[in-house]
């Protein structure tokens, strides 16, 4: 009965979870199916999961897991780093090792994202731990990849330089040209950094070497726009020139090819050529609105047209302080939003919790309720038991009475034919005093082992405050009086024998004292004083006209006279 219930009460629990789980576990399974031929469509439909906090630990992990990747693909911002916290410890009890070293890495990049570099690098040190010694070639690319921009925000440019060549070797082992050819474009930039523009460029001429291999026009475009602007720093300006118009021809953004080229034609003093390219750009896109006003301030700098080039100085300030504005907005957003995630998951958290602690108090009470049942089920068997024992052995008691009965009727009968100086007279009244003997230890036993005299020994030893009324109720004098008269047969028919006009309940009190209690065991069952019981004795002896002697309790007195 207790498995089944345990049964029953799983089954429930599993059966709501998997309800709440299943549209979900669904949704996930599709983003997973199209997140790498349409991570747009994968964005939107993953967006649909409400309330991604709410599902268990493994299904909210695979959701961080599928946010990480189109974060990768779609340069969106990464999940914040409570989320991926909670998805790596599921990680780490459930998943396997590619997928603790995955999650690491997001987490790492989310906690550069906030701006706390030292945690981040911490991070992406558990992770390449992890990778590098499950040779996960291309993960640990990535990962030495984002530890070297960490060095290069904090510009340490040879500590970042040797991170991207420990990555390109990585990505060259795993065969991911697209990412080795990149590798190689930051290494590049790396050098021009430090004013090593021969190497910068021979590595530059590499990687467009391995990104004429890809599909990627993205790529190659930034690799021509890195070369272009090497040549640049060199004052080469027809080799720059000539690879920002290639840029110009494989990238679709083209802005930053576009504001490249016209500083060259201002450090070139072709000042109509750069106005001009000036005109085709959108003028309203405020992501290069900044770079366009500073380069007409430049242009009417070098014009000496200080007027205008104030002009533009100026709206390049307004720009300027509604950038950090916005960023500042932005941040505030962000911390706002970050608040109100950590607000509505703590209340989620409350939630569950409470759904948890409704849980247990439920599973608490019905194995409690299920224990007492056990206990008193146990309880009343082993009761059953005793009293089946206790019968049998009373009806064995019962019958050996029985048998001494009858024998001590023949041993008295043949006692009376005897004279007193026969031989067989002292022997036959020893057997028939050990005979009576035997019967009185039997009649004992018989009320000792009795259920009634059991309880009433246990009514007798506590002592109950504030009891006006005696302790045997009525159901209780009924099987005193059905015990003695069982074993004492003659009993009643001896009492009113010699005291006819005895009422009901002096009999019943007669029985009573056949059990032999003392006067304080029976002072606390009929609730009265001891020196009532006394009296009470006295007067029952005096009804029935008895002297019993003084040192004989009264119950061996009556049990002489039955024999």
């Amino acid at each position: 009965m207790k498995n089944i219930v345990y049964a029953i009460i799983i089954l429930l629990v599993f059966a709501e979870c998997s309800k709440q789980q299943s549209a979900s576990e669904k949704l996930l399974d599709e983003v997973e199916k199209i997140i790498e031929i349409n991570p747009d469509s994968a964005s939107t439909l993953l967006g649909n999961v409400s309330s991604p906090e709410t599902l268990n630990d493994r299904s909210f992990a695979r959701w961080c897991m599928l946010s990480g990747k189109i974060t990768d693909k779609n340069h969106i911002p990464i999940l914040p780093t409570y989320h991926l916290e909670r998805a790596y410890k599921c990680f780490l009890s459930e998943g396997n090792k590619e997928e603790q070293a995955q999650i690491l890495l997001y987490l790492g990049r989310s906690y550069a994202e906030d701006g706390d570099y030292e945690q981040a690098m911490t991070i992406y040190t558990k992770a390449l731990e992890i990778a590098e010694k499950n040779t996960f070639e291309n993960l640990t690319g990535y990962i030495h990849s984002y530890m070297g921009d960490l060095y290069e925000e904090k510009v340490m440019l040879e500590q970042a330089n040797t991170k991207y060549k420990t990555a390109a070797k990585h990505f060259k082992l795993a065969q991911n040209f697209d990412s080795y050819a990149c590798a190689l474009r930051d290494i590049g930039r790396e050098y021009a950094g430090m004013d090593s523009l021969s190497d910068a460029l021979k590595v530059m001429f590499m990687a467009d070497s391995i990104a004429n291999m890809s599909k990627n026009i993205a790529i190659k475009a930034s690799i021509l726009n890195g070369i272009g602007n090497i040549y640049l720093m060199q004052q080469k300006y027809n080799k720059a020139k000539s690879y920002y118009h290639k840029a110009l021809l494989h990238g679709t953004n083209t802005m930053p090819n576009y504001i490249a080229l016209v500083q060259m034609y201002i450090e070139t003093d072709s000042l109509a050529k750069a106005r001009d390219i000036l005109q085709t750009l959108p003028q309203e896109n405020p992501e290069y609105a900044y770079s366009i006003n500073n380069l007409y301030h430049l242009i009417y700098k070098k014009e000496k047209k200080y007027d205008l080039a104030l002009d533009n100085m100026e709206r390049c300030l307004i720009l300027l302080d509604s950038i950090v504005g916005a960023e500042n907005q932005m941040n505030i957003l962000n911390i706002e939003k970050k608040y109100n995630n950590l607000k509505h998951r703590e209340k989620i958290n409350d939630l569950t919790i409470s759904r948890q602690k409704y849980i247990i108090i439920s599973i608490l009470c019905i194995l409690s309720i299920l224990a007492v049942l056990i206990v008193y089920l146990w309880y009343r068997k082993r009761i059953t038991a005793n009293i089946h024992k206790q019968q049998i052995e009373l009806n064995d008691v019962k019958m050996r009475l029985l048998h001494l009965s009858i024998d001590l009727e023949e041993k008295q009968k043949q006692l009376s034919t005897l004279e007193e100086k026969n031989e067989n007279y002292n022997k036959m009244k020893e057997e028939i005093a050990i005979v009576v003997s035997n019967y009185k230890k039997l009649q004992n036993k018989l009320i000792s082992n009795s259920p009634i005299y059991k309880d009433l020994v246990h009514l007798a030893s506590p002592n109950i405050p504030g009891t006006k009324k005696s302790l045997i109720t009525e159901k209780q004098w009924c099987l005193i009086e059905k015990e003695i008269t069982s074993i004492y047969p003659n009993l009643h028919s001896y009492i009113l024998e010699i005291c006819p006009e005895l009422s009901d309940q002096e009999w019943k009190y007669c029985c009573f004292c056949m059990f032999g209690f003392d006067i304080t065991s029976e002072a606390k069952l009929l609730n009265i004083n001891p020196t009532s019981v006394s009296t009470k004795r006295l007067r029952l002896k005096q009804k029935l006209n008895i002297m019993v002697p003084a040192k004989m309790p009264f119950y061996e007195y009556i049990a002489l006279k039955l024999m």
